[in-house]
């Protein structure tokens, strides 16, 4: 097991962190580690963290005067981005903003070296791909540093909702839980939280050596918080664990009001939703006094609403961010809300965003009505070659509908596969139509579908 230790991965690393991790690694109520993370958070990282922290509370205070992109940010961006150059040309300033061409998927999938500026030092990129539901992945290029920003954002957002993190080398400051069947699972420390501890564990009996362990895990650790997508967290509720952490953090989803009170009642606690990307990290935060409602989070990302039919909703817009290597200008997220940029109750001074139409996968059931992770399904997708987007369509319990759009690669031999997995996943009764002329419109497809859940009763994650 000693392995397991991120201490090689970790560059601030200090002898003292390694005891409660180590207490982590064996514990006999464990699960099954199968990765070796650490932060890579080097000096100057810490340093550009922490005056990004800085930088955020500024920006939060009573003194904030206005929601902008960064001009200067922009202009930099033109001189060292073959790609943006002639997007930015004679655009970059207040006046001509809105007439800066859209970035979409579609160019950061073709353009990505273009858009990487010419001017940075590789060495130090980590590759994230999207792990989003809709189509094949983009190969997010991303630094420790701008990683290691997610931590005072997260902090903020648990600050305004009347929870202050304890971050000790003692402590385990959270556990993320997912529900897959196939996942990296292992335990680390953080640099930015002096050492404090942070576990991943699945919530699939697979991952565990006794399904039993999982509370009793969570228990023995006593994470300050619990962080998860919506489908993680009602599996968690609905498999009883009982420990009651701070606050929990729900990420990469919609979260359903409904369900947000019943995780609220289950583990006594403040629920807090977020909108994040992989392009860009965290975007926004729930209010705590209009729930339905999510704050801007960092001071660095513009957001517009583009709207479609002369309303308040349009298509999420996003500019700016603090990734060296992947700048963002105008680009649609395809995703759908509304801004209010009235004051707000709770002091936070940024507009308010509401996801009009999120990421709403809706769970699976195979033949035995257990609840499927459409995580599982899309993994499948990406990982067959030649497929340049899904839909999944389950009509009945034993009857689902997928329509593929291919390229000229994609082969018989592709689909037997593809078949055999979907029978894997979901039980060998199971019909499977796979429709391979599958239209691409231009438009952002809903990936899953389940017709057997009534619409009025839709269990959406």
């Amino acid at each position: 097991m000693n392995d397991l230790s991120p201490k090689n991965k970790t560059p601030l690393y200090r002898g003292e962190w390694e005891v409660f991790l180590q207490k982590i690694l064996h514990s006999e109520f464990a699960p099954k580690w199968n990765a070796n993370i650490g932060d890579r958070i080097e000096r100057d990282d810490y340093i550009f963290v922490k005056n990004f922290e800085k930088e955020l509370l500024n920006y939060k205070s009573e003194t904030f005067q206005n929601f902008s992109p960064d001009f200067e940010w922009l202009n930099r961006t033109k001189f060292s981005s073959n790609f943006y150059f002639k997007h930015l040309s004679g655009r970059n300033n207040k006046e001509k903003f809105s007439s800066i061409p859209f970035t979409t998927r579609e160019d950061l999938q073709s353009h990505l070296t273009e858009i990487i500026p010419f001017d940075e030092h590789l060495t130090r990129m980590v590759i994230n791909p999207t792990s989003g539901t809709t189509g094949q992945p983009i190969l997010c290029p991303n630094h420790p540093k701008s990683i290691g920003c997610y931590v005072p954002l997260i902090k903020y957002s648990l600050l305004k909702h009347g929870v202050i993190l304890d971050e000790a080398p003692d402590k385990t400051i959270a556990i993320q839980l997912c529900y897959q069947k196939e996942t990296i699972v292992y335990a680390t420390y953080h640099s930015l939280s002096n050492g404090a501890t942070f576990a991943k564990i699945n919530l699939d009996p697979d991952s565990w050596r006794n399904e039993n362990h999982i509370d009793l895990f969570i228990n023995e650790l006593k994470p300050e918080i619990l962080t998860g997508d919506p489908y993680s967290l009602e599996s968690a509720m609905k498999k009883g664990i009982l420990y009651k952490p701070k606050a929990i953090h729900s990420t990469a989803l919609y979260l359903n009001q409904v369900l947000k009170k019943d995780l609220e009642t289950h583990f006594q606690c403040p629920v807090i939703n977020s909108y994040s990307l992989n392009e860009t990290g965290p975007v926004a935060y729930s209010c705590p006094v209009h729930t339905e409602w999510m704050h801007i989070l960092p001071h660095d990302l513009y957001v517009e609403c583009i709207p479609t039919n002369n309303d308040s909703i349009g298509e999420i817009v996003v500019t700016g961010g603090r990734n060296p290597f992947f700048p963002l200008v105008r680009y649609k997220t395809g995703d759908y809300g509304e801004m209010d940029f009235s004051p707000c109750e709770c002091k936070d001074p940024s507009p308010k965003l509401k996801l009009i139409e999120g990421r709403k996968p809706v769970y699976f059931l195979n033949n035995k009505t257990e609840t499927i992770n459409p995580v599982d399904v899309a993994r499948i997708l990406r990982m067959t070659d030649g497929i340049y987007q899904f839909q999944v369509i389950q009509k009945t319990i034993l009857n689902f509908e997928v329509n593929l759009s291919v390229s000229e690669k994609f082969q018989n031999k592709e689909m037997d596969g593809l078949k055999e997995k979907f029978l894997n996943l979901f039980g060998h009764k199971t019909n499977i139509n796979f429709n391979t002329k599958f239209t691409l419109n231009g438009k952002k497809v809903i990936p899953f579908i389940n017709e057997i859940i009534p619409k009025d009763n839709e269990l959406v994650i």
